[in-house]
Parts: structure tokens; C-alpha cells; sequence
């Protein structure tokens, strides 16, 4: 027989995740999940199944108080939704998720879960479309790569790069005070719509930079012209899967985020990575650039699926929100 339990205490958490979490991606790294908890300062709700074998299956959660919900640790959130992508559940026997997402809270919300389609359940949902691209296929060569491209739209964008990279710009690798010039011109641009513009998420991912810096995982890339820091990406490589997580340019070199994406790609294959992820959020250019589309799935408890059945518009007064558009990597 199984049976549920739920764990609080914060160490002990830590202890079952580090238990049962395969580390894939850094974001699966405690370490990394607590630059968040530091700030965020969520409960954590952690639920296990068990049985006369021990634990069949973990679903790691925190509970957001001023949402009255519950949703995938730490609970980092943004226009009140988690942001980490890709949050394991661990479960023993791949046929227990229904059981895993059964035993979940009356008020909770997953969002994007990874998913074998041949397996998927009633209990999922699409929620967004992740994009990646992968360099064994395409041999580690850019030549094959750009192939992918209509002739005129490829000799655009390599056309507007050359342009935007005259003599007297310059790249920057992991100069750790470019993260600050990242932040600014992420508010200056986009002002409350900004990730930044939350101080939790702004220092959760300044602890993040540095869980990368002093481990040798972060790839921060800034291209400089005239004397001006234009544009500033954060990234990690870990294990293989080149990650990129944040993003800004300045408004006024448009086109410049052509020139960062050719950089992030060419990188990818001279490293030869396994994967290089570019997230969620659908800005187009990710289908312009034909990077390879990956459904990722969301759990809405059934209390919340009545809420949203019965909502006919988006309010920001609901206890919890579900926004037109998502976040992901967007150069914000």
C-alpha cells in the first residue's frame, strides 16, 4: 500500500533531493535552487510516496502564501508565475505520476514538466514550447546548420551580425560586473514588466552568478562597441547542456541580439555540447532561427481548473494568474 507524506523542514528536504534528483541540468543542483530559497523565503512542502520498498515517488514543493498555492520549489516566481524550467518529480515506476500528481496539495500548480509524449496523462497539460538546438546533429558544423535557412534570410541576418560587428567592438567573457549593466538595461527597457524589477529575482540570480563563477559553469557573454556595453547574457555549461538563462540589449543597437544568438550557436559547436537551450517563451525568433521545438507540460489541481474554467478574463486580484504570455528567455 502507499502512503503520502509530507515533509517540511528545510534540511531534510534538501537531503531527500539530493537523494533522488538526477543532476541533468545545473538547475537540478540544490545549490542552485537555494540562491532562490535565500530570497524567496517560501515554505517548502515536500511530498513523498511510500510504500513497503520506500519512496516511490517525490514531488518537491513550496507553498506561496500570498497566492494561497502551491507550486514547484523554491517557488521563484514572475508576474506570479515559477520560472525554472524542467523540475524532475521522482518516481520510482514511471506509471506512478498520476498517483504523484493525486497526492499534490487541493491549490497546486506545476508548470513546465518535461514529458515523454508516448506517456503522458490526463492529469498534464501543454503549457509552453521549450527551444534547443543540438550540435551532434548537425555534426558540430555551422555549414550544416545554415542549411536549416532560405538563402536571402540567412545572407540578412549574417549581413546585419557583419554590420553590427565594425572594427571597435569587442566580446567580453564572465566579467562578473556586467551583471549589474544586464539588470539596468533590462529596467530601462521594460521598467515593471522586467524580471529585474522583482529585488528577490534580481539577487536569486546574482547568487546564482556566482554559484556559477566559482564552480567554473558560467559563460557570461557582453559585446561592447564604441566604448558601450550593448548587450549582456548570462549562461551555463554544465555537463554537456550550454544553458542560456538571462538576457538584455540596449535598445538602441537594434539587431544586436542577432549578433549574441550567432555567438551562443557557434560556441555550441566549437565546444561540441551535447545541447544548448535557449527556454521557453515564443518571441519568434526562436522559430525564425529553426531551433528544435520541445513541448513542455503543466498540472493544474482540479480546484484551479474550476477557478480558470470559470474565469473569463485575467485578473491580477486572482489568487493565482495565469498570463497571457510567459517569460523564458527573452532578452528582458
Amino acid at each position: 500500500m502507499i502512503r503520502k507524506k509530507v515533509v517540511t523542514n528545510l534540511e531534510v528536504c534538501r537531503a531527500l533531493w539530493d537523494q533522488f534528483t538526477v543532476r541533468r541540468n545545473v538547475s537540478d543542483l540544490w545549490e542552485f535552487r537555494d540562491c532562490f530559497q535565500k530570497h524567496f523565503k517560501n515554505a517548502p512542502h515536500f511530498v513523498l510516496l511510500e510504500d513497503d520498498q520506500g519512496v516511490a515517488g517525490l514531488l518537491p514543493l513550496s507553498y506561496l502564501a500570498d497566492k494561497n498555492i502551491y507550486v514547484l520549489f523554491p517557488g521563484e516566481t514572475w508576474n506570479g508565475k515559477t520560472w525554472l524550467e524542467r523540475t524532475q518529480l521522482y518516481m520510482r515506476d514511471p506509471d506512478i505520476l498520476g498517483d504523484l500528481l493525486d497526492a499534490a496539495p487541493e491549490r497546486t500548480y506545476l508548470r513546465y514538466l518535461e514529458c515523454d509524449e508516448n506517456t503522458l496523462i490526463p492529469h498534464l497539460e501543454l503549457d509552453e514550447i521549450g527551444y534547443l538546438f543540438h550540435p551532434p546533429e548537425i555534426g558540430f558544423d555551422m555549414k550544416n546548420y545554415f542549411q536549416r535557412f532560405v538563402w536571402k534570410k540567412l545572407k540578412a541576418i549574417k549581413k546585419e551580425i557583419e554590420a553590427m560587428l565594425a572594427p571597435g567592438c569587442s566580446w567580453h567573457v564572465n566579467c562578473l560586473t556586467d551583471y549589474d549593466i544586464m539588470v539596468d538595461m533590462s529596467l530601462t527597457t521594460f521598467g515593471k514588466s522586467s524580471y529585474f524589477y522583482d529585488s528577490r529575482f534580481t539577487e536569486g540570480f546574482r547568487e546564482v552568478l556566482r554559484l556559477l563563477s566559482r564552480n567554473g559553469w558560467l559563460r557570461m557573454v557582453s559585446l561592447e562597441i564604441g566604448g558601450k556595453t550593448v548587450a549582456v547574457d548570462m549562461a551555463a555549461v554544465y555537463r554537456g547542456t550550454y544553458v542560456v538563462l538571462l538576457g538584455s540589449t540596449d535598445p538602441e543597437f537594434r539587431g544586436v541580439a542577432k549578433a549574441m544568438n550567432m555567438q551562443h550557436l557557434e560556441f555550441a559547436c566549437e565546444q561540441q555540447m551535447s545541447r544548448l537551450d535557449f527556454l521557453c517563451g515564443d518571441f519568434h525568433w526562436k522559430k525564425l532561427w529553426h531551433l528544435d521545438p520541445q513541448p513542455l507540460y503543466k498540472y493544474l489541481s482540479p480546484t484551479l481548473k474550476a477557478e480558470e474554467a470559470a474565469s473569463t478574463e485575467i485578473s491580477p486580484d486572482t489568487e493565482f494568474v495565469l498570463p497571457l504570455s510567459e517569460p523564458g528567455f527573452a532578452r528582458l
